[in-house]
């Protein structure tokens, strides 16, 4: 095997190894990228759960097809597109997307963290193994296929060229497309999409109703004014990994409708000097809040959180839970 061909191969089956691996780490961190996706705004909570499974199962589609060899030259285009697409996306998310985080730009969720300028590294150098991929060809498909010649005495003679046909590339079409539906198919069942989750899975929040009125007559609850007009109502706790999820996506819907912080009202138990951790770990506007004890707090929300509830001058109009908050309804009960 010629040198140069031995490079072109070297760096396309490393090129196809990091979208693989960037494949498998979104999808263990899945949650944490469906967060990230959403919060630029670009799409609803529940198209965006199909968003980073879809892009998930494209980045393992041309990795896979890379290391296989399969339509070489499309694979190459595709892989350096989007390394190009991502690269432009890092240099203009501080000025297109302003607040979205730049310590991880989740290429590789959250198992590996790469800084903005890291990544730009990463790509630049993937771009640049990218170029010898074009000095192999893909995978050598070799066959037996018989010449005839004919001589001038009349006689035949049979020549075989050898050639190779295996069965990946005889039928590589159909599995090109076959792959591509399976990865989608078990991205969409390893991670199930929450609007999948939902029909499939319903779950309801339920609250106390005499203890949740004994919570919202608490002193420190009144003050938050959850008895006047429209709330927001989130029954959170400090140390709890939902709970900080919700907070993020609230904290999205109230950046995207563009909802008064006065709309939302707070209500923690735990450990009240972690309370400016939650906001910082959630990278979330400080909203108006306060603690309860447990022994009120958790007897409303029957030992559950997060809890949210849509209240109307002190009457529960609708109660969310994770995963079912959903935009269209928090924007429709406050319009």
């Amino acid at each position: 095997m010629k040198p140069r061909r031995l490079v072109g191969i070297i760096s396309r089956l490393l090129v196809g190894a990091v979208f693989i691996a960037s494949a498998v780490t979104k999808c263990v961190s899945i949650d944490a990228f469906d967060m990230f996706v959403y919060e630029h705004q670009l799409f609803s909570w529940e198209v965006t759960t199909f968003v980073t499974r879809f892009l998930i199962t494209l980045e393992a589609f041309v990795g896979i097809m890379l290391m296989l060899g399969i339509f070489p030259k499309q694979m190459r285009w595709l892989s350096i597109s989007m390394l190009v697409f991502f690269t432009v996306y890092v240099l203009l998310k501080p000025i297109l997307f302003d607040g979205i985080d730049r310590d991880n730009c989740h290429c590789f969720g959250t198992v590996i963290l790469l800084s903005d300028k890291q990544t730009l590294i990463k790509n630049l150098v993937l771009l640049a193994i990218s170029y010898f991929m074009f000095w192999d060809k893909g995978a050598v498909q070799l066959t037996y296929k018989v010449v005839e010649k004919k001589l001038s005495n009349g006689e035949t003679i049979e020549r075989y060229k050898k050639t190779f046909n295996g069965f990946l590339f005889s039928r590589k079409k159909t599995i090109t497309i076959v792959t591509f539906i399976v990865l989608f198919i078990l991205s969409l069942s390893v991670t199930m999409p929450e609007p999948i989750q939902r029909s499939l899975f319903p779950k309801t929040a339920s609250i106390d109703r005499e203890k949740f009125e004994v919570l919202m007559q608490q002193d420190s609850v009144q003050n938050l004014g959850v008895t006047q007009g429209k709330k927001i109502v989130c029954l959170f706790s400090t140390g709890c990994k939902y709970c900080k999820r919700s907070a993020i996506r609230l904290n999205v819907v109230r950046q995207k409708y563009d909802i008064a912080d006065s709309s939302f009202a707070i209500i923690f138990w735990g450990d009240r000097k972690k309370a400016n951790n939650f906001f910082a770990e959630t990278n979330t506007k400080v909203l108006p809040y306060t603690f309860v004890s447990p022994y009120v707090f958790l007897p409303a929300t029957k030992g559950k959180q997060p809890v949210i509830a849509l209240m109307n001058n002190g009457n529960v109009e609708k109660l969310l839970k994770y995963p079912n908050i959903n935009e269209d309804e928090i924007f429709e009960f406050l319009k």
